[in-house]
């Protein structure tokens, strides 16, 4: 049995010691009955156990369908995915987000995993077939703040994929390995670009997705959440004294970044970077506009799914509410006690004339 209670361990303490304190000091003092203070002793550590909320864990098994093939979606986060040359005047991390959506939704019961990179790599979510988590995942994914980058390398999520790759497929070596790339092949950092063609074996299926114009398109500084609003603002409007963006003192959420002479940065796209990463991984490139639907351009294989048990999984069993029905039957009593004593202290009271009490 496991207890989970309702308040910390401290706070139940002190209710608890509260309750039991306003029940003995009366018994002492001999206010009323005893018995009945002894009963009130009684039913509070009857309600100190039901708040204590005791449990008996059960592991429990369930089935989910699952396909044999593990997904990898590799995310550049860098600053210039802001870009807004995508699809008119839309960020490109917006129509990364949308085809990374898409594209699961041809891939049920594969395990999904996201590798996000900028100035570093990481695993933002752990291969899983949880496709409601993935969508959260991606729903939060933002471009790195211009100030925290110190140069990027389109190849930075390398070491991450090769880790990833290497101890799930010891994990589960029957499974197909599929990785997709979002990117705009923007090289920034002074090293050159890596080459992934040790990769091309391993892999079983992918593509490589380029997103951003020739022409480039500027960049809003991004902002954590909240950054430099106020009670009565509209974040939709920008500073009428700046209409483009320049900025000031204020840090305005639309600010756009500026180069060494003060003009809009501009970032294009560099398709010749990322048509080298998709030979080197053996897959096709296909540039994103947000014209096309991801179903046109890239169709996933089809994977049989099978029904696999999985067990281990942790559910509490609460009895809580056994206790709290002696608490309850209590209250009923003590509710007697009342209109007893109301029904006493009617029938001693002094009349008045014309028969009033």
């Amino acid at each position: 049995m496991i207890f989970d209670p309702v308040f910390t361990w401290f706070g139940w303490g002190f209710l608890v010691l509260a309750l039991l304190t306003v029940c003995i000091i009366p018994a002492v003092r001999g206010d009323g009955p005893r018995w009945k203070w002894f009963a009130r002793m009684g039913i509070v550590v009857v309600l100190a156990l039901a708040l204590a909320r005791p449990g008996i864990p059960i592991k429990s098994s369930t089935e989910e369908y699952e396909a044999a093939a593990d997904v990898y979606f590799l995310v550049d986060t860098t600053t210039s995915m802001a870009a807004e040359d995508y699809d008119g005047d839309k960020t490109r991390l917006e129509g990364v987000k949308k085809d990374m959506l898409d594209l699961a939704k041809q891939l049920p019961g594969t395990r999904l995993s996201i590798i996000s990179f900028a100035s570093t790599a990481s695993t933002v979510m752990p291969l899983t077939t949880d496709h409601a988590a993935f969508a959260s995942a991606v729903d939060v994914l933002s471009p790195e703040m211009s100030l925290n980058s110190n140069g990027s390398s389109i190849t930075e999520a390398g070491a991450e994929l090769d880790k990833r790759m290497k101890s799930n497929q010891e994990d589960r070596p029957e499974n197909k390995s599929l990785v997709f790339y979002f990117g705009d092949g923007e090289q920034t950092a002074e090293t050159s670009v890596d080459s992934w063609s040790s990769f091309a074996s391993r892999i079983d299926d992918g593509a490589v997705f380029g997103y951003g114009t020739a022409q480039g398109g500027k960049m809003k500084e991004p902002q954590p959440f909240g950054y430099g609003s106020s009670p009565g603002d509209d974040p939709g409007l920008g500073d009428p004294q700046d209409p483009d963006g320049a900025g000031g003192s204020g840090g305005s959420a639309d600010e756009y970044i500026r180069d060494g002479q003060g003009n809009p940065g501009i970032s294009k796209i560099d398709e010749t970077n990322l048509k080298q990463l998709a030979t080197d991984l053996g897959v096709k490139y296909h540039h994103r506009e947000g014209g096309a639907s991801m179903s046109s351009v890239y169709s996933a294989p089809k994977y049989d799914q099978t029904l696999v048990k999985k067990d281990g999984r942790v559910t509490v069993d609460e009895y809580f509410w056994v206790p709290l029905i002696l608490v309850f039957a209590w209250i009923a009593v003590e509710m007697v006690f009342g209109v007893r004593e109301l029904l006493r202290l009617r029938t001693i009271a002094p009349t008045r004339r014309g028969g009033r009490p």
